[in-house]
């Protein structure tokens, strides 16, 4: 038996080029039997013909940046990390049975070697203690077996468990189901490391005999690769499964709506009941969400448009989703995150200056968690534009609807409030104003200019729109030269669309990009919790350093009210450290981060 060399080998790939050197070795070299120890960053590995959403958490999957492959082989799904080891094994023998009993006692004899009391169960699986630590499956070509043999040595079992735990739903399909089974590590049993019990498996399986793979090789286990990681492949083989969902609502009826998906999305979908009908539900209300992913997000932005209760009486959009997909899930607030609210006299003599001026803040607006110190110490951030904002993002709090008229005594209200507080560094803010033609930058700029003539003192610093990527209309609001311009991105590039309602994470970008070419120190933050990976964050915090912007703020989300979204974590302090940490090292100059931070949080300390 030859061990197969692969040019790199300590290069941690993705499962399916592994795959496509088992197959390209077993069609194109045929003298021997052969052999290959490897391992994949987090997978999951789905067999050759298991339902996804049977087998898979794909949200816990999607928020921990866990890959999801499938095999050529049957046998049920599994979980592979690092310390997950994974064996190929290319047999002559074209009898499955035979190779599978001939390759299981040799590797049951090498753990017996190492004095582990290892056991054979079935032909498949191996067993320490009755609980299994290597699985294996199989597929044939001609003339040649090919199997696979996973071994879990030092894995997360935490993710094995949560990855491969869905959500619990009444599932109609011809997808074959896993065996759920009690695992462990070998990594208790032995004192050798990873590395070493590799190369101790290698020894024994191949002595020094090798395969060398060329180039040539590596070109054609290219092209069987580009096909194992298709979603063709990976999702095509995803059998069609039907969900049944059903709820009652006080003043609507009984809702039983019944889904055709497959790979999540719908394909047809049909609604029965004692409901009261008053329009067409087919064509105005069904036919809409064919081809829409199966997921709350998705299916309320389907339907975010459309009056459900002048169609079925009283049916609101909340109740649909409830009935789809069930209450919102709901994470418990940790202790260390709450929040002191007591009012002081200082808190209220901010009020009262802001009251008597008239002004809008999104200290109130927004919720915000800091509003008691920051009020304390005489500090807060103005917003303009009036109260009423055009935009309707599902994270904040600002009223949303039709503005009234912008207000021409604004601009003075803002300085004067200002040198009322006696504020040395004011932060401005504004409502997004898509309802004007220069969506407020006029406005803003007459009140920058306002604050400096009766407070020339204060250095300024500016949370601006987007004002729907005019770069000319940033331009102008630059040119008052504020001391620094911010402009959030909020969220993560995936989680854009369902988070803001009319801003494009690239067209952020863009703003950031004129603000530094303006010659303004840019600013910019986004929230945590919201679902978005380690990974998504380290790929916003390089976007953002591509535009030029040095100065960065994160925060924890707390959703405001019920009708926004739900928090999908709590990020802890030690982790928004190590964020901070992780930012500066990649060149940021200043970085606020932690769980109440937000975007003008001790902001004259930069």
């Amino acid at each position: 038996m030859k061990y197969i060399l692969l040019p790199e080998p300590d290069v941690i790939r993705r499962l399916p080029f592994y795959f496509a050197v088992e197959e390209y070795v077993a069609r194109h070299y045929t003298d021997d039997d052969y052999f290959m120890g490897w391992r994949v960053n987090p997978t999951v590995m789905l067999g050759r013909n298991q339902l996804i959403d049977n087998e898979v958490n794909t949200d816990y999957c999607r928020q921990n940046a866990i890959d999801i492959f499938r095999r050529k082989s049957g046998g049920g799904c599994i979980y592979a990390d690092r310390g997950c080891i994974q064996f190929s094994y290319i047999s002559r023998t074209s009898n499955a049975g035979e190779a599978f009993a001939r390759y299981m006692r040799r590797m049951a004899g090498m753990l017996q070697g190492l004095k582990i009391d290892a056991r054979l169960s079935g032909r498949n699986d191996i067993l320490i203690d009755d609980t299994k630590v290597s699985g294996c499956a199989f597929y044939q070509l001609p003339n040649r077996s090919v199997l696979h043999n996973s071994l879990l040595f030092d894995t997360r079992l935490d993710h094995l468990s949560n990855a491969l735990t869905p959500a619990k739903e009444k599932l109609q399909s011809k997808g074959v189901e896993s065996v759920k089974q009690r695992v462990m590590n070998l990594a208790a049993y032995t004192h050798l490391g990873i590395s070493a019990f590799m190369d101790y498996v290698r020894r024994e399986m191949c002595g020094a005999e090798v395969l060398q793979l060329t180039d040539e090789d590596m070109k054609g286990v290219a092209e069987l690769e580009k096909e194992l990681a298709s979603d063709s492949f990976v999702y095509g083989k995803n059998p069609k499964y039907t969900v049944v969902r059903k709820h009652r609502f006080e003043g609507v009826g009984t809702l039983e709506a019944h889904l055709e998906l497959k790979n999540n999305i719908i394909g047809n979908i049909n609604m029965v009941g004692d409901y009261f009908l008053l329009g067409d539900i087919d064509h105005d209300f069904l036919a809409l969400l064919k081809g829409c992913a199966f997921t709350r997000e998705a299916v309320g932005e389907t339907l975010q448009d459309v009056d459900l209760s002048a169609i079925v009486r009283g049916l609101q959009l909340r109740q649909f989703l409830r009935l789809l997909f069930g209450r919102e899930p709901h994470v418990r607030k940790p202790e260390w995150l709450k929040i002191d609210l007591t009012s002081k006299k200082s808190t209220g003599e901010t009020a009262g200056i802001l009251a008597k001026h008239h002004m809008n803040t999104i200290c109130t607006s927004g919720l915000c968690p800091n509003r008691s110190e920051c009020w304390m110490a005489r500090t807060a951030t103005l917003m303009i534009g009036g109260e009423i904002c055009t935009r309707k993002c599902r994270f904040c709090n600002t009223l949303s609807g039709r503005p009234h008229h912008l207000d021409p005594n604004e601009p003075r209200h803002v300085a004067e409030s200002i040198k009322a507080l006696g504020l040395r560094y004011a932060v401005i803010t504004s409502v997004d104003r898509d309802d004007l033609p220069d969506y407020g930058a006029a406005h803003w700029i007459k009140t920058i200019e306002e604050v400096r003539r009766l407070n020339p003192d204060t250095k300024i610093e500016l949370l601006i729109p987007d004002f729907m990527g005019q770069a000319d209309l940033i331009r102008q609001v630059m040119e008052t030269r504020p001391h620094v311009a911010g402009h959030n991105m909020e969220t993560v590039r995936r989680l854009t669309p369902s988070v803001r309602s009319v801003a494009r994470y690239d067209r952020s970008l863009d703003v950031l990009r004129e603000i530094v070419r303006c010659g303004v120190t840019a600013k910019t933050g986004f929230m945590l919790g919201l679902g978005e990976t380690c990974e998504e964050i380290l790929e916003t915090m390089d976007d953002i350093l591509s535009t030029g912007c040095r100065r960065l703020t994160l925060g924890q989300y707390l959703q405001p009210t019920a009708r926004h979204l739900p928090v999908r974590a709590y990020i802890t302090p030690e982790q928004f450290a190590e964020y901070k940490r992780i930012a500066l090292a990649k060149g940021f100059r200043h970085v606020v981060s932690g769980p109440l931070v937000r975007s003008s949080y001790h902001a004259a300390e930069g």
